[in-house]
């Protein structure tokens, strides 16, 4: 997968239909007050660790499918500067409303800027239509290998004052 270089929303398509999505959202100006990367060796895995903003981050995502009962969180990590998701909107119950993915990130950083008391975010995010089973693996990998690939295009962490 590479780097994001398409209009943030797809024209003609409609966030509520019922796929899975992997979401990008970053901080202003690329600020690493999230986490940082710790590199644990040749052969381990890269460990995330936390910093509070990045634990009130974390905090809310694993909360959306408790707010959004048809979104189910699939994988996700917090990086420096960035969040990555993968979501699923499933089949909705009768009655029910169902969820549409931008208002779901829209409010889920609403309600992380609001515990934190500034705005950390940038307004937009980017997105991955993963409409097919190869699309969806290729998301979740790559989810699950970009604190490696942080380590290897950043090296040390970036130093931030939070």
């Amino acid at each position: 997968m590479t780097k994001f270089d398409k209009p943030h929303r797809l024209k003609n398509f409609s966030y509520s239909s019922r796929v899975s999505y992997l979401i990008t959202f970053n901080t202003v100006k690329g600020e690493a007050c999230l986490s940082e990367i710790i590199d644990r060796g040749l052969f381990s895995v890269p460990e995330v660790r936390l910093k509070p903003w990045g634990c009130v981050t974390e905090k809310y995502i694993l909360n959306i499918s408790k707010v959004y009962p048809d979104v189910f969180l699939e994988n996700y990590v917090i990086m420096p500067t960035h969040v990555h998701i993968l979501l699923t909107l499933k089949q909705v119950a009768a009655g029910q409303r169902p969820s549409d993915i931008s208002k779901v990130i829209r409010a889920t950083k609403a309600m992380i800027t609001r515990e934190i008391g500034q705005q950390i975010w940038q307004l937009d995010f980017y997105d991955v239509v993963a409409d097919t089973e190869a699309i969806f693996q290729r998301c979740n990998e790559y989810i699950d290998n970009n604190p490696a690939e942080w380590l290897i295009n950043h090296g040390k962490e970036p130093q931030s004052p939070k």
